[in-house]
């Protein structure tokens, strides 16, 4: 084995193993990469490669042609989904990747209509939207499909009369999920007014959102409100709609802004300090963070320098956490380790996951207690 700058080369194979974890040095953004591989692992945990069948009541009726090589549109768009997936987990023509595979969970879609669910559909756009982006502009087609996703989800219940009377909210939550929230709540209220401001609350909500992430300035604040939203309304359902809200969540880190440059970490040393560097040694597999002591004397404990700006304690350990992508790696796999443990303790689940989302969400809020640029 050669070594280079101290490091394994690309060229071995214990390098090539961690090329799942790495993010940086392809023609894609490390954040939009990040999003395409969770999205990925995501789609393929929920079956995806199984779900790729032959056309059944397709949306093109042209597709029925496959009929009549029985196995032809299955097992090619398996291997073609199989080979692109290989690809963009170890870096390989990422883009092309990306694109690849959009287009097969899109035309599958599109080839069966039982198989047409939104988070699946959303999933299939995303990916081959980021195979168009680059890594010298911002995903500015990323951010049209999600304002096109929530202005066509308000206009749709617009058109809705059952909307506007509340009706379909207290259907839903009333009769088919026995929601006991809206029940205590919705008792207690004159007839059918909880039902009404939760739809007017939806609806609203979502035309904003359709409007104000399409500007810079709006956009952050934009972000934030989506994944409050989204989960304050699998806290009230406990219903996650499929795996929409982790592909929505997942989708969102594509306007995550990750550093070009490295990241210079100083922390005071202690054992704890020391097992929270050796924690982000493991999951920095691009070796961008530069650790290194600070002094006994320093009134902090931990700081973070990037270019313009120098963050200490507790705002430099949350901009740590969002600076590594495989630490969201490592949330997907705690959510989808409790999915798999607690199964069939779906109470226990949802407690589980709701107070884990709420406690990231809390830990993550954009507040600074102190800031000092330099």
């Amino acid at each position: 084995m050669t070594k280079k700058n101290g490091h394994l080369s690309m060229n071995n194979f214990p390098t090539f193993i961690l090329r799942p974890f790495q993010f940086e040095g392809t023609k894609l953004h490390p954040n939009v990469l990040l999003m395409c591989k969770l999205l990925v692992i995501l789609m393929t945990a929920h079956h995806m490669f199984f779900k790729i069948e032959d056309p059944h009541i397709p949306f093109i009726t042209a597709l029925d042609w496959f009929h009549n090589y029985p196995n032809l549109f299955k097992y090619t768009f398996r291997t073609v989904y199989a080979c692109s997936v290989f690809a963009l987990l170890f870096n390989i023509k990422v883009r092309t990747a990306s694109i690849i595979i959009g287009l097969v969970v899109i035309l599958n879609i599109l080839a069966s209509k039982p198989l047409f669910f939104n988070h699946n559909f959303i999933c299939g756009c995303a990916l081959f939207l980021a195979g168009l982006t680059n890594d010298k502009e911002p995903p500015y087609l990323l951010i049209f499909q999600l304002s096109l996703v929530y202005f066509g989800a308000s206009i749709n219940k617009f058109l809705e009369p059952d909307w506007w009377s509340g009706a379909f909210m207290d259907t839903w939550l009333g009769s088919a999920r026995e929601n006991p929230v809206y029940l205590y709540i919705s008792k207690s209220l004159p007839e059918m007014l909880f039902a009404k401001l939760l739809s007017y609350i939806a609806m609203f909500t979502e035309f904003a959102i359709a409007i104000l992430i399409l500007f810079r300035r709006t956009r952050s604040l934009t972000l934030w409100f989506i994944i409050i939203f989204h989960t304050t309304l699998f806290t009230l359902t406990a219903f996650r709609f499929g795996h929409f809200i982790e592909s929505l969540a997942i989708v969102l880190l594509a306007f995550l802004s990750i550093p070009k440059e490295q990241l210079i970490v100083n922390y005071k040393p202690s054992e704890i300090l020391i097992k929270l560097r050796g924690f982000f040694k493991f999951l920095d597999r691009d070796n961008k963070q530069v650790w290194s002591s600070l002094t006994s004397e320093n009134k902090h404990w931990l700081s973070l320098k990037t270019k313009g700006k120098t963050l200490y304690n507790h705002n430099a350990l949350k901009d740590l956490f969002l600076y590594t992508p495989n630490f969201f790696m490592f949330l997907l796999f705690i959510d989808m380790t409790m999915y798999v443990i607690l199964y069939n303790y779906r109470t226990a689940l949802f407690v589980l996951n709701a107070i884990f989302i709420w406690s990231v969400i809390f830990y993550f809020l954009p507040i600074r207690l102190s800031r000092k640029k330099i």
